[in-house]
C-alpha cells in the first residue's frame, strides 16, 4: 500500500489510471506521471505498479535527517522490479544528490533498480503507440482469423504492415474488418516492431520469438 496519499490540486493533474483487471488502480501527480503508467501499462501488463511505496530516510548535504518518497514501484515478472522517479528533465538537477543516492543504495538493498525518468524516456512514438495499441489488447477477435495472420507473416517476415494486409485481404473492404486482428496480436505482442517508431504502413513487422 501507499505510503503517502496524493492530495487533490488545483495546479497539476492528479487522478488514478486502471492497470489491468484484478488489480487496484494507481494514482498519479501529473500528467507525466499518468503518461508513465500508460507506458508501463503497456510494456509489462502483468507487472504490479504502485505509486509512492516506500519512505527513504536519508542524511542530505547539510547534514539534515529528512524523508523522500519515490513516485512509483513497478515490479515486472521474472525481471528486476523499478524504483522510479518521474520528473521534468528540466527539474532533474534540482534532485539532491544524496536523496539519488540514498534511493540507489535503498533499491540495491532490496534487489530492485533505481531509475529517473523524465519525459524524454516517457513520451514519443514508444507512448504514442502504446496509446493506440491499448484499446485493441482486449479486442473481441477471431481465432481461425488470428491464426490466418500468424501463418501468413511467418511467411513472409519481416515484411511491411501495408504488404502484410494487401497479401491478407486484396480487397480494401476486407482490411477493415480483419486490421483490428493485427492490431490484437501486436498489442498483445504475438507480432512485434520497433515501438520506438511511430505506425505506419511501411512499419516492419515479424512474429515474436
Amino acid at each position: 500500500m501507499p505510503v503517502r496519499r496524493i492530495p487533490n490540486s488545483h495546479t497539476s493533474v492528479t487522478g488514478r489510471r486502471a492497470v489491468r483487471n484484478g488489480h487496484r488502480s494507481v494514482a498519479s501527480e501529473s500528467k507525466l506521471e499518468s503518461d508513465f503508467v500508460a507506458l508501463m501499462r503497456f510494456e509489462y501488463p502483468n507487472a504490479q505498479i504502485e505509486e509512492q511505496p516506500v519512505r527513504i530516510e536519508y542524511t542530505d548535504e547539510d547534514s539534515k535527517a529528512r524523508k523522500y518518497t519515490p513516485d512509483f514501484l513497478v515490479t515486472r515478472p521474472g525481471q528486476q522490479a523499478l524504483l522510479v522517479e518521474v520528473k521534468p528533465s528540466n527539474r532533474v538537477a534540482d534532485i539532491l544528490k544524496s536523496k539519488i543516492q540514498a534511493a540507489s543504495d535503498f533499491a540495491s538493498q532490496k534487489g530492485w533498480k533505481f531509475e529517473i525518468w523524465t519525459e524524454k524516456e516517457i513520451r514519443g512514438p514508444r507512448l504514442e503507440n502504446a496509446h493506440f495499441l491499448q484499446m485493441f489488447r482486449n479486442a473481441d477477435t477471431d481465432a481461425e482469423t488470428k491464426q490466418f495472420v500468424i501463418e501468413t507473416l511467418s511467411s513472409l517476415q519481416p515484411v511491411k504492415l501495408q504488404s502484410l494486409l494487401e497479401t491478407l485481404w486484396p480487397y480494401k473492404e476486407d482490411r477493415a474488418l480483419g486490421l483490428p486482428v493485427v492490431w490484437n496480436l501486436v498489442a498483445n505482442k504475438e507480432i512485434t516492431f520497433d515501438l520506438n517508431t511511430k505506425i505506419c504502413p511501411q512499419t516492419m513487422l515479424r512474429l515474436a520469438r
